[in-house]
């Protein structure tokens, strides 16, 4: 339903060669927020730079690109390494940045040019909350954030199909010697997972990551699932789900799919996984003793409030970033 006042132009401008889970959360907003204020599919323009984007002249070049594609008048749904560029083109017109950050953390491995230039754009928001805001996808990023830039972070978390995983979970057959490590990435604690891939072994267990495309690594066992079904059923079936990550997320969705699963997660604490574990009444740990203690004992079952995460509930939260938009 179109609501009076509203913009013409709905973007949402992003890069990289992969359509992640971050994607599929960024584009949800932006699709949001143009069926709300616009009522209509025409006014919804996706611009996306399908590359990695790696070193100074690449990174120049990408921010050319956000630069020119930057409607000056658009409200534009995009991500941290093009703010800056899209914001400098809206000087020049009316138009207004909403800010997807899915996390914040140094020891990520980018480099500190990047957050140099978000810690000046988170800065730049505080003192300009009119012009610019910030979404986050989890309460542990909303408060991180003010705390640190005095910024006053959006909530707009990850949805889920609660009805449709649990279908999936009630038709599944738990393999009591299967362990799920979850996604493979270049994020994953490699030393602790392979300490605690020998331990598990020891006692039985198999145990795999997940992967949408193939991955060559001779150390950790990476299964390739093309078929998202085939993937879900998989986890289902698994007696548990470890995530041991080296950075702070904004909220993993593979562990958020394991408690619709009906699978327990046991996760590494800090950030959005933290909170959404604590959440579904999972586990905080990262020593590979300890976590193979805890399965070999029988992990508890279980649950967590979905009614947050259902698509459904994606209004309670567009009205604060429509309200943005709107004064």
């Amino acid at each position: 339903m179109k609501t009076a006042g509203a913009p013409t132009i709905i973007q949402y401008i992003s890069h990289g060669a992969r359509e992640t889970g971050g994607y599929a959360h960024e584009k949800f907003l932006a699709a949001s927020l143009n069926e709300t204020l616009c009522g209509s599919v025409d006014k919804f323009k996706e611009i996306r730079f399908r590359s990695n984007f790696k070193g100074p002249f690449r990174w120049f070049l990408l921010a050319l690109k956000a630069f020119f594609a930057a409607d000056r008048q658009a409200i534009v749904v995009t991500v941290a390494r093009l703010a800056w560029p899209i914001r400098l083109k809206q000087v020049f017109g009316k138009g207004k940045i909403v800010l997807v950050l899915h996390n914040y953390d140094p020891k990520d491995g980018k480099p500190r040019l990047y957050y140099r230039l978000l810690n000046a754009f988170m800065k730049y928001t505080a003192k300009n909350p009119q012009k610019a805001c910030v979404v986050v996808v989890a309460r542990y990023w909303q408060d991180f954030l003010k705390d640190r830039f005095g910024v006053a972070p959006i909530l707009f978390p990850n949805f889920f199909d609660a009805k449709t995983l649990q279908v999936i979970a009630h038709s599944a057959r738990k393999n009591p010697k299967l362990i799920h490590f979850g996604m493979y990435s270049d994020k994953v604690f490699l030393k602790k997972y392979l300490i605690l891939l020998e331990l598990l072994k020891e006692h039985g267990f198999v145990c795999y990551f997940s992967s949408a495309e193939p991955v060559f690594s001779p150390d950790l066992p990476v299964s390739t699932f093309q078929d998202h079904g085939e993937y879900l059923k998989q986890v289902a079936g698994s007696v548990a789900t470890v995530i041991l990550n080296k950075t702070n997320e904004g909220w993993n969705r593979v562990a958020h799919e394991s408690v619709l699963l009906g699978t327990p997660v046991i996760a590494s604490a800090g950030g959005g996984l933290e909170e959404l574990v604590r959440l579904s009444g999972g586990t905080i740990s990262d020593s590979p003793e300890e976590i193979v203690g805890l399965i070999n004992a029988g992990l508890p079952q279980i649950c967590i409030d979905n009614s947050p995460f259902e698509p459904a509930a994606r209004s309670q939260y567009l009205d604060k970033i429509v309200s943005f938009i709107q004064q």
